[in-house]
């Protein structure tokens, strides 16, 4: 095994984790003016400068709408299969030998189109493998881990 590969990542670390000091030991910080940096001014803090810059209202803004139901699409990876497949609140559909519940599917009702999220339940063969909440515009963040078979929500449907 080659250590000095872990070496440097970890000299790394404890040259950035702590303050430059004097290569004699003498505890001082070197000045800065000596790696060609200057020091800058303190800005002052105004409560302007504080606020938010969006002009949307934060309560809006996390306002979500449930919707009927949700467009899944399923992917059998090794024959490279696709499916959609729409299910309705409280339905449970096959897809491939999976078996997929839809409890919820919400979306900001501000922006129908945007980010939809479902609560979905996977069985394989009867046992859960996914139980949880998928979002259409990050799927690996919450993804179903499965050997075989992709599960991802594209959107709520009506």
């Amino acid at each position: 095994m080659n250590r000095s590969r872990f070496a440097w990542p970890l000299l790394a670390a404890l040259l950035l984790a702590s303050p430059l000091e004097a290569q004699e030991g003498e505890g001082e910080p070197l000045p800065l003016e000596e790696f060609g940096i200057e020091e800058l001014p303190a800005l002052p803090v105004t409560p302007e400068a504080l606020q938010p810059e969006s002009s949307v209202d934060s309560e809006a803004a996390g306002a979500v709408t449930s919707a009927p139901g949700a467009l899944l699409r399923g992917l059998d990876r090794v024959t490279g299969q696709s499916v959609d497949v729409t299910l309705q609140t409280g339905q449970t559909q096959p897809m491939f030998r999976l078996e997929v519940s839809l409890s919820d599917c919400r979306f900001p009702t501000n922006d129908p189109s945007s980010d939809a999220f479902a609560h979905l339940t996977i069985r394989d063969r009867g046992e859960v493998v996914f139980n949880g909440w998928m979002t259409a515009a990050s799927p690996a963040l919450w993804a179903l881990d499965h050997p075989r078979y992709d599960v991802w929500v594209l959107g709520c449907s009506d």
